[in-house]
């Protein structure tokens, strides 16, 4: 049994806490999952937190035998996380006083006061400034080189660092791709540790990154990235594409990048940096900084005859999850705005941040919205994510994934580029044991 996320900063970061306490005292060789007591209880705790909150709806935790074993580890992790939210929110010192005494006195593994400890030091959020850098002017920073006819893969809300994260990169690798990009999602909350094991070495052993095989990967930043601050992802992209993992030149230096060959441009945007506040669970009205906003612009109006493909985490619509608390909630109004002048010369606009494959037809002036964040979260039948919850007037087309006992696929799209015709071959793939092709289509045709 894989994860359960929550998009939760609070509760996101106290997972990360556990994990990494957990880590120091048994030094698990791969990341321990739902069927660790340990890893359940904290994903018991944060799902009755996020639905006590009406932060999200009713989120389930799938039974496992661990959870059969926890005993008294939920009540631990329950106390353990009353006693860290009170110290963080500065409450009265009686009361932090007696959450501290029930845990000192009490039989609870002393895994949970450290957990406490160390959620406190770490993740401390007046420490918490986002480390963003801004473009410096509409050439800084500089598009970066991507191969002539490149073959490139793109995965979404992959971080999970599990064995079913690994089992779809090694489908990726079958491809052969010139390229690897991420759009974002390091679970739980994109700390350093977290980087390093679920998506830096991750990607260096499964696709055999080095001097014999160069390969750039490019990541960018979701919610959940920024749940800590942010340094865990600015270290990754400082690391990721260093020789001789990729060859010289392809270091990505912002959560925002341009990759550009003779007929396509790339665009990534970083909508993750505006969703991270840890008391006020926010919606996925998110928007990009004003200077980024301008750099891509003015990379969409000086193509020089590029087609361009645009990448973010949030999504700017869905049928199938609420973005905004009020009025259209089924449309991120704020990002419509910004680039709403530049939509028609966009091929293609793919995202993440729903755990789900979702093709949609023309809609706000984009011709093709494609939500891909479906590469290796667990989403569970019962969820029923092709349920429409904010109306049925986006046009979408029935291409669904399909079920696996009691989970829907994982999936992954491939782009073959053709910088002659200036086309693009576009094939969405599920994670079974055939590898089934879902959907195919060509962009600039």
């Amino acid at each position: 049994m894989s994860l359960k996320t929550f998009r939760d900063p609070h509760v996101s970061r106290w997972q990360s806490t556990v994990e990494e306490v957990l880590h120091r005292i048994e030094a698990p060789a791969s990341r321990p999952t739902l069927d660790h007591p340990v890893v359940a209880a904290a994903a018991a705790t944060a799902a009755r937190t996020v639905s006590a909150a009406g932060a999200e709806p009713a989120p389930a935790v799938p039974a496992t035998a661990a959870m059969a074993a926890a005993g008294e580890h939920f009540e631990c992790a329950d106390l353990a996380f009353k006693l860290a939210t009170a110290r963080l929110e500065g409450r009265p010192a009686e009361e932090i006083q007696r959450l501290e005494d029930d845990l000192r006195f009490s039989t609870c593994d002393p895994l949970w006061a450290g957990a406490v400890t160390e959620y406190v030091k770490y993740f401390d959020v007046d420490k918490l400034q986002v480390p963003y850098r801004p473009a410096a002017g509409p050439d800084d920073p500089p598009p970066l080189p991507l191969a002539e006819n490149a073959t490139v893969a793109l995965i979404a809300d992959w971080g999970t660092g599990t064995a079913e994260a690994r089992a779809l990169l090694e489908r990726v690798a079958a491809h052969k791709p010139d390229v690897v990009i991420h759009l974002g999602d390091v679970y739980y909350s994109g700390t350093e540790v977290e980087n390093v094991k679920y998506l830096i070495d991750l990607c260096n052993e499964v696709l055999g990154r080095g001097a014999d095989r160069p390969l750039p990967i490019f990541n960018m930043t979701g919610n959940h990235d920024m749940y800590s601050g942010g340094a865990g992802f600015y270290s990754s992209i400082d690391q990721l594409n260093r020789p001789p993992f990729a060859q010289a030149g392809q270091l990505q230096g912002n959560s925002f990048f341009c990759l550009r060959s003779p007929g396509w441009q790339i665009l990534g945007m970083d909508t993750g940096l505006h969703d991270r506040d840890v008391f006020d669970v926010s919606t996925s009205m998110t928007w990009l900084e004003d200077s980024e906003l301008a750099w891509h612009k003015q990379k969409i109006e000086t193509a020089g005859g590029r087609r361009t493909i645009l990448l973010s985490h949030h999504q700017l619509f869905s049928a199938f999850s609420a973005i905004g608390k009020e009025g259209d909630r089924s449309a991120n109004t704020s990002l419509e705005a910004q680039l709403a002048g530049v939509l028609g010369k966009v091929d293609a606009w793919f995202w993440g941040h729903e755990h789900n494959l979702e093709i949609y037809g023309p809609y706000l002036g984009l011709e093709r919205g494609r939500c891909i964040g479906c590469a290796a979260v667990p989403v569970f039948a019962e969820q029923n994510p092709y349920k429409s919850r904010v109306g049925d007037k986006i046009p979408y087309l029935p291409v669904e994934l399909g079920v696996t006992g009691e989970v829907y696929n994982h999936g992954y799209v491939i782009l073959k580029l053709d910088d002659g015709t200036k086309t693009a071959r576009v094939s969405y793939y599920q994670d079974t044991d055939t590898g089934a092709l879902l959907y195919e289509e060509t962009l600039g045709a």
